[in-house]
């Protein structure tokens, strides 16, 4: 199909070109080209939050297209949209689309954030020979594990915020948020009807969210890790350690390797995790941290990785090796050959007596306490999230990243346990958990655990945090059960992953406590169902430690480099 592109400055430009899906809609689509006529590599990029303002600048100077889409239902393209749903094949047929254009080579990569990630997630599996390159970034390939909810809690200020302000209509409503008084307003019981409680109306989205409160066919078709061997195409998975999604980057990585079909392609994927959140970082800083100069390296990665790709590079040309981790603590760039990095080993701190985390195994200790009033929960300071400053009005006062907890840690619901003073640096990194056995006056709640690294000057900063509901104590992808109120039962609290060097002279503390609101919804301690409960119970807590329940923190520690 000849086409008339305008003559930019650095490209050529068709602003609005409607791409024709199988079942007839079409797709509002943006082509940038470079000057040159002939044939190109193309970058493309399938969006939900308006194509409109992406730049090709940094593409077109490589020697490579960029097409951006609007997806289905969004800004300029026709259909409806209900999230997720329609990616698999309307990414297919775009890419089958492109590939036959004059002004593309037969090569296409794709990248992007968050849902800009999903739509390669789903479009990858079905097989396009023009698909070269992926690289999905801050998003998760199992949406129940840890996205819109995480091992059993409801993840309320992301997924009420996206699917009641952001895509509750064809364009963005976000806007609207700060008329509203969000702290107030997230307390709206029940969470099922938050969706009109906030102007939005009945949204179909949001009420399927709520109310499909365990794993189901709802989030089965969302899960990509049954597809694995099915992607053809090397991927770069990106991901922050402050994001909602770095054990998911990890997990799809590990995926594909295992699953792929060839040497060469298990050979070919790529992890990358910096210290950042629901985005590359464009600074230093991050909450009350600098990384320094050095966290800004790996920013232009992602065209590093399509260039090399599109032009028949090899992987190793772009990383040598498979895995890139930013090392919190010291600051620098590390590489491995595999993940979890070889040589790795758990190392357990017991919760003791006299809020103690040592690394000798409690004796007889008497339990520890505390009441959970969902009236009153502990509120999110920091954290591993994605909410952003694309959610003005909640933004404000749920920001993710490294921020002192010591405010937290003084409240009476909250327990702390904290290491010796290190005598030398321990470098942690991979999957952290906790072990908990406890009990509670309910039949059920939630049980939320967070790692901080102890500066010297006292700060508490905030490293990983992870929750369990306590009716998927058993099983977070099987079917629910209640407590018997007053019965000790073994948790596993999944804190994510992480690369932090705890250095010597700082110490190790671990938080327990039963709420993180809004970041996930409040357990109301009764038992009912959460979407549509308005009954709230007081929890109370029991923390045991002693030599039949020893409660610890499992850290990944890494070989001490010579």
């Amino acid at each position: 199909m000849l086409m008339d592109f305008a003559t930019a400055r650095d490209c050529r430009v068709l602003l609005d070109v409607k791409v024709p899906m199988r079942d007839g809609v079409r797709l509002s689509t943006s082509i940038y080209l470079p000057p040159t006529a002939d044939p190109h590599p193309v970058v493309l990029v399938r969006t939900a939050y308006n194509r409109v303002g992406m730049q090709p600048g940094p593409f077109v100077k490589c020697g490579l297209a960029l097409v951006v889409q609007d997806c289905r239902g969004r800004y300029d393209s026709a259909g409806e949209c209900y999230p997720f749903t329609s990616e698999a094949e309307d990414g297919y047929d775009t890419l089958e689309w492109i590939g036959q254009q004059p002004w593309c080579n037969g090569s296409i990569g794709m990248f992007g954030d968050s849902y800009l990630a999903a739509t390669q997630f789903y479009a990858a599996p079905l097989g396009s020979r023009y698909l070269k390159a992926l690289n999905p970034r801050f998003m998760a390939g199992d949406p129940w594990k840890r996205a819109y909810y995480c091992d059993g809690a409801f993840s309320l200020a992301l997924t009420w915020s996206w699917l009641c302000f952001e895509t509750s209509a064809r364009t963005s409503q976000a806007a609207a948020m700060p008329l509203f008084d969000v702290r107030r307003l997230l307390h709206h019981l029940p969470i099922v009807s938050l969706d009109e409680a906030s102007g939005a109306g009945v949204v179909p989205a949001y009420r399927d969210y709520v109310t499909h409160s365990q794993y189901d066919e709802h989030w089965k078709v969302l899960d990509i890790r049954d597809r694995y061997s099915r992607y053809t195409a090397p991927a770069l998975l990106t991901g922050g350690w402050y994001d909602n999604y770095p054990a998911e980057a990890v997990r799809v990585f590990c995926g594909l390797r295992r699953h792929a079909p060839t040497p060469e392609l298990r050979d070919a994927h790529r992890l990358l995790i910096g210290p950042w959140t629901h985005g590359v970082n464009p600074a230093t800083s991050l909450g009350e941290l600098d990384f320094g100069a050095g966290s800004l390296v790996e920013n232009d990665a992602t065209n590093r990785w399509l260039d090399c790709l599109l032009h028949d590079g090899d992987p190793a040309d772009f990383q040598q090796a498979p895995v890139r981790l930013f090392v919190m603590g010291s600051n620098q760039w590390r590489d491995f050959s595999d993940w979890p990095p070889p040589g790795t080993r758990s190392l357990p701190f017991y919760l003791r007596s006299s809020g103690r985390l040592s690394q000798a195994l409690p004796e007889a200790e008497s339990p520890d306490g505390y009441t959970y009033d969902p009236e009153n929960p502990a509120p999110t300071l920091g954290g591993n999230h994605s909410v952003g400053p694309y959610n003005p009005g909640l933004y404000e006062f749920v920001k993710p990243g490294p921020y002192d907890q010591r405010p937290v840690e003084e409240r009476n619901d909250v327990l702390v346990y904290t290491s010796d003073v290190l005598q030398q640096d321990l470098e942690v990194i991979g999957p952290v958990t906790v072990e908990l056995y406890a009990a509670t006056s309910t039949p059920d709640t939630d049980f939320v655990a967070r790692l901080t690294d102890v500066y010297p000057d006292g700060r508490s900063i905030n490293i990983a945090e992870g929750v369990i509901r306590a009716r998927f104590r058993e099983d977070v992808w099987g079917t629910p059960k209640l407590l018997e109120p007053g019965q000790t039962c073994a948790y596993t609290i999944d804190l994510q992953v992480t690369a932090n060097l705890f250095a010597k002279g700082h110490r190790i503390r671990l938080q327990i406590t039963s709420s993180n609101f809004p970041l996930w919804d409040r357990n109301l301690n009764s038992g009912r169902d959460p979407a549509t409960d308005t009954e709230i119970r007081i929890a109370e807590q029991i923390i045991h430690h002693d030599r039949a329940h020893p409660s610890c923190l499992r850290l990944p520690v890494v070989p001490v480099r010579g």
